[in-house]
């Protein structure tokens, strides 16, 4: 079968007639994988980029590089599409399991096809998290990851930039007058003008960073965008860096070089300061813990939590005002961040990478970050920067007594605007997203109410609910209207936000039993979420709690919600 394999490439005149340069001899196979489909603008261009890195392996090596798609989907697309008979339930239930259900598909190729070395091409969200999660499963192999890059901003007719976000707040500021409706439909139209990923520092370039500061990825992949000016051509330089991660798989190889050799605890260690550097998205506290348990490093909420105090250095939506593009074309894109914290004490610059020997050699010849443009500098200054700690706090413990009740016993994830450091009001109970944006919509949520969204954890699929906080953005209320959910929240979401509510309501979690008016307090400076409920009266509602009734489609969403771990441990399935 192998050797039919490769009599058959060469009979079909492999990679379209491109003859290599050195006959061909005893060598690796690399098998190059990317989110494959038409129906994802974020990775609608990794097939031309797989097969243009495929032929290089072959014009320049004669390695053989068979090129594999693998089901991706994309969040944006996912949001809005819900059961009619099970609202709670939609396409975004797709959205987390399809983490593993990309990993689980990058492994069966690569195990059924017995290759020596991978490839694998990320781009939207889970495609980044998947490929980072089946690496950790390939580690005793060579592995190197390439982002497929961030999508490049859109324009208006009268020359106003727009992008992802503007384009998730449309329908607060239509509804506030901030916009006409055709000032509304050119931004949905315009926005999203080629593909790449989310340009925000949302979940997509969020692990794009992670995976390169964990040394797993071509370091420069994570801030180049994915295609040129024309909007129609990949960028030379992606393309560059798709020869780079040819390259550097080959080399690895060669040297008998694994995953599992570069990255140790001081990786990890390395991410979670960067993940509060970058005002990075909160899915980010979902995925890293899975990916650690792949490469069986102990890692956890804890290390996280142990880095929040890190200031936000760089000067990205929805923390700033940039978006990645601006990193690239104006700031020399990560290195420099990269290389300026290594000189700053706040990484540590001995952790290894796949390109070189450790990540300082890795950013030696970058150039450090130009400080010059003051509060408009993309990449700030210790001294200056856009938050003097991150605006993400994870927090655990229970903190109950006997007039109130913790929220979230297990575990929760703050991110909170720079305006405000904790919030107080009155409990907006709602079971449905569309609900609550409904009663946002007809004015029934006024500022200083909490929105308490629940019924949205692991067991239904835990949904982003970016449609929601989007509202409040584009209405001017992301600082007066908090949310607290067991759900998830987009990388974009920005406000006063209390996310991943553990246990989830439909395990019987205490955010099960808040009642409207109750008041409900985020404190970020004490790390706590509490509901100003006695703990008498709480376990008297409990008595009468009872779980709702839901049916899963039958498919991977029945199966997995019956195995799913929460999500402090990373929602993994075993």
């Amino acid at each position: 079968m192998w050797n039919g394999w490769r009599n058959y490439a060469k009979r079909a005149s492999f990679r379209k007639g491109i003859t290599p340069k050195a006959p061909e001899k005893t060598s690796p196979t690399v098998m190059i994988l990317y989110g494959g489909g038409e129906t994802n603008l974020c990775n609608v261009h990794h097939a031309e980029l797989a097969n243009h890195m495929a032929k290089h392996l072959w014009k320049e090596h004669a390695v053989l590089a068979p090129v594999e798609p693998v089901a991706a989907l994309t969040d944006a697309i996912s949001m809005g599409h819900a059961y009619e008979d099970e609202p709670r339930l939609g396409a975004m239930g797709y959205s987390l399991m399809s983490r593993e259900i990309f990993a689980f598909s990058v492994v069966q190729q690569v195990e059924i096809n017995r290759v020596d070395a991978v490839i694998i091409i990320t781009g939207c969200d889970k495609s980044v998290a998947g490929g980072m999660l089946a690496a950790s499963w390939l580690k005793h192999m060579p592995v190197v990851l390439l982002h497929g890059g961030t999508i490049r901003a859109g324009c208006t007719l009268a020359g106003e930039r727009i992008h992802i976000e503007t384009a998730n707040e449309a329908s607060g500021m239509l509804k506030v007058g901030k916009i006409n409706e055709s000032e509304h439909d050119e931004i949905l139209e315009k926005s999203l003008p080629s593909p790449g990923g989310c340009g925000v520092m949302a979940t997509s370039n969020t692990l794009a960073c992670m995976a390169s500061i964990l040394g797993m990825s071509v370091l420069s992949s994570a801030s180049t965008p994915a295609m040129a000016l024309d909007h129609s051509s990949i960028h030379p330089e992606k393309l560059k860096e798709g020869e780079k991660a040819a390259e550097t798989v080959l080399k690895m190889f060669s040297v008998g070089k694994k995953l599992e050799d570069i990255v140790d605890q001081r990786s990890f260690a390395n991410a979670s300061v960067m993940l509060h550097a970058i005002g990075g998205s909160t899915n980010a506290v979902i995925h890293l813990p899975a990916i650690a348990e792949g490469f069986e490093i102990e890692f956890a909420l804890r290390n996280i939590q142990e880095t929040q105090k890190t200031p936000v250095l760089l000067n990205l939506l929805p923390a700033g005002k940039f978006i990645m593009e601006d990193l690239f074309e104006k700031a020399d894109g990560f290195a420099p961040l990269t290389k300026y914290m290594l000189q700053n004490g706040l990484i540590d610059g001995s952790a290894r990478t796949v390109e070189s020997d450790n990540l300082a050699q890795g950013v030696e010849s970058a150039p450090l970050p130009n400080f010059a443009a003051g509060d408009e500098a993309i990449i700030r200054p210790i001294e200056n920067p856009v938050k003097p700690q991150s605006s993400l706090f994870v927090v655990q413990g229970d903190h109950s007594n006997k007039k109130e009740v913790s929220i979230a016993p297990d575990g929760s994830v703050f991110k909170l605007s720079g305006k405000r450091k904790g919030f107080e009001g009155p409990a907006k109970v709602f079971d449905f997203e569309d609900k609550a944006i409904q009663a946002l919509m007809n004015d029934e949520i006024q500022a200083g109410d909490v929105i308490v969204l629940r019924y949205q954890g692991v067991s239904v699929g835990c949904p982003e609910l970016l449609r929601l906080t989007a509202a409040l953005t584009g209405m001017g209320l992301d600082d007066q209207i908090a949310v607290v959910t067991d759900g998830r929240l987009s990388g974009v979401s920005r406000g006063t936000l209390a996310v991943h509510c553990e246990p989830e309501a439909w395990r019987g979690g205490p955010i099960a039993l808040i009642e409207d008016g109750d008041v409900v307090q985020l404190d970020g400076d004490n790390a706590s979420l509490v509901v100003k409920v006695s703990q008498e009266e709480i376990k008297k509602r409990r008595r009468r709690w009872t779980r709702p009734t839901i049916t899963l489609p039958r498919g991977p969403m029945r199966v997995v919600m019956q195995v799913i771990q929460p999500l402090h441990k990373g929602a993994i399935w075993w």
